[in-house]
């Protein structure tokens, strides 16, 4: 369980880091199942995308496109295997009640990459911009599978930007990053950030609101990490409903009409 202390700091700041949530092997048996994926072994419930600065460089092959993935998802924790096993934990599921409440639904997965030298930053943004649910009950479980830093593009946030509203959005200034991610929180790079390193098997949860952003990966290190959202299962679903999937209890019951 968390501390009163921990929970306490996620309230206040909107964030919180909790170190050694999962052991290596852990860490390791998702980035294989990932490559399964990727190589075409497994099949899950998602889309594989490779990362578009590789691409656009001419680096990839049908042999190497693991080493250059970006991401794939979003509903991997539907599918019976290790991306729903390690997104309903039993020690996780925990925490979610202690920081959202009783009944939680998991609503979004992704297995996300930073490749070596071309991996692209994310602008800052706010999830509950894209995953929108009412009432506003988003959270964000971000799970680093190898270690991140600076250098290899760890996540950086705001603190107590969790209270801000949904910030109006613009191009990014960063060509690579308007092409990937088309989008930035208008304002929030003039305010001061705190950067979240994180060891292999750590993690950060924050709420949809939270600004956050990542930089490029300008190491020699891959930067995986596998990304889950959460919300109050009490919450109704406001996006658009021709992309309306079941989502998945984690605690608690059902609500009709809800997520």
């Amino acid at each position: 369980m968390l501390t009163a202390s921990q929970v306490r700091h996620y309230r206040e700041k909107g964030y919180l880091v909790v170190e050694n949530l999962m052991g290596p092997e852990d860490c390791r048996r998702l980035i294989d199942s990932a490559r399964d994926v990727v190589e075409g072994r497994v099949k899950t419930r998602g889309e594989v995308w490779i990362e578009e600065a590789a691409v656009a460089q001419g680096l990839v092959t049908e042999a190497n496109r693991f080493h250059y993935l970006f991401k794939i998802g979003h509903q991997m924790h539907h599918a019976p295997g290790p991306f729903q096993e390690y997104a309903t934990l039993p020690h996780l599921v925990e925490m979610l009640t202690q920081l959202i409440g009783p009944d939680v639904k998991c609503v979004q997965s992704m297995f996300i990459d930073k490749p070596p030298g071309t991996g692209t930053g994310q602008p800052y943004h706010q999830d509950a911009w894209y995953l929108k649910t009412e009432p506003d009950t988003l959270m964000a479980l971000w799970l680093a599978l190898e270690d991140t830093d600076a250098e290899n593009g760890c996540l950086a946030v705001i603190p107590g930007s969790h209270t801000d509203p949904i910030h109006p959005v613009e191009e990014p200034s960063d060509p690579m990053q308007a092409k990937i991610f088309r989008i930035t929180a208008v304002g929030a790079k003039e305010r001061p950030e705190v950067e979240v390193p994180l060891k292999a098997g750590s993690g950060v949860f924050f709420t949809g609101h939270v600004l956050h952003r990542s930089a490029n990966n300008c190491s020699g290190r891959h930067r995986r990490a596998y990304v889950l959202h959460y919300a109050d299962a009490r919450s109704k679903w406001l996006n658009d409903p021709k992309a309306k999937t079941p989502h998945l209890l984690v605690a608690g019951r059902e609500y009709p009409g809800a997520l």
